[in-house]
């Protein structure tokens, strides 16, 4: 997923974080996107759909942490989904199947 989102961006800085068990984490991702000259930072995740803790609560948390130390950047969040784009998405891959 992380090298088609790559490619489809274009050149721009990237990189991968995971919220727990894995490295790295995304606290030191924003910190290496900062000491690349990065100013801003938008996160998404892949998780798509809401009621997860995850997405709603631990990551807006840690960002909500890092902004005072990252005065000059700006960290956004991308998320929620348009659960619209989300079902078209699914929808896309379920007819891929029925044929």
């Amino acid at each position: 997923m992380a090298a088609q989102l790559k490619a489809n961006l274009g050149d721009v800085l990237f990189a991968v974080a995971y919220n727990e068990f894995c490295a790295p984490t995304l606290e030191a991702s924003v910190e290496e996107l900062v000491q690349k000259g990065a100013t801003h930072i938008t996160v998404t995740t892949t998780m798509f759909t809401p009621g997860g803790s995850h997405s709603e609560v631990e990551i807006p948390e840690i960002l909500d942490h890092l902004r005072p130390q990252y005065p000059g950047v700006e960290l956004r969040y991308a998320w929620p989904f348009d659960l619209q784009l989300v079902a078209n998405t699914l929808a896309e891959q379920v007819k891929r199947f029925s044929v």
